[in-house]
């Protein structure tokens, strides 16, 4: 299995989309004992094909995204089958606090910045030498049960992108 860096997918940073009313956290335990907020994003979720709209450059045959929340850290994981046939996997951590932060030390100059837009949504905004390379968006429907991720930018290649990956829930 080919492990990719995902700083770049989370160019995964997305493309605005009007708010939606946030439905309320589900309830889950905290270290203490204490009942904790649970954000909608939180579990696994795997893409329907389908309902997606990908980008003819990037045509995966498969994706399941991972979300872990606890505060303001965002763990993602993914992993697939990309349009070559090969499984790639990766994790990043996210800090959903609205500060830039650098992306890698592998990526000079890239810079990323994720921030809550409401409950339900997770936003991320890349950025290279100060110019926009990519945003993303990660909503959860009112009903919990489905996914939307809107995904934008520019590849490695230089190419402009924009992946709708409608995903359900499992």
């Amino acid at each position: 299995m080919r492990t990719v860096v995902v700083a770049t997918a989370l160019v995964l940073g997305c493309v605005g989309q009007p708010l939606v009313a946030a439905s309320p956290p589900l309830p889950t335990e905290s270290e203490d004992g204490q009942q904790a907020a649970r954000s909608p994003l939180e579990g696994t979720w795997k893409a329907n094909l389908e309902k997606s709209r990908r980008d003819p450059n990037h045509l995966f045959d498969s994706l399941t995204l991972k979300f872990a929340v606890s505060g303001d850290t965002v763990t993602l994981v993914y992993s697939g089958i990309n349009m070559s046939g090969e499984e790639e996997s990766a994790t990043t951590t996210l800090q959903a606090d609205g500060k830039e932060r650098p992306v890698s030390e592998q990526a000079p100059g890239v810079m990323l910045v994720t921030r809550w837009v409401s409950t339900n949504m997770l936003e991320t905004v890349t950025t290279k030498d100060g110019e926009s390379v990519g945003r993303g968006t990660y909503e959860v429907s009112a009903d919990g049960k489905t996914l939307t991720a809107t995904v934008s930018g520019t590849d490695a290649g230089g190419r402009r992108f924009e992946n709708v990956v409608v995903a359900d829930r499992e």
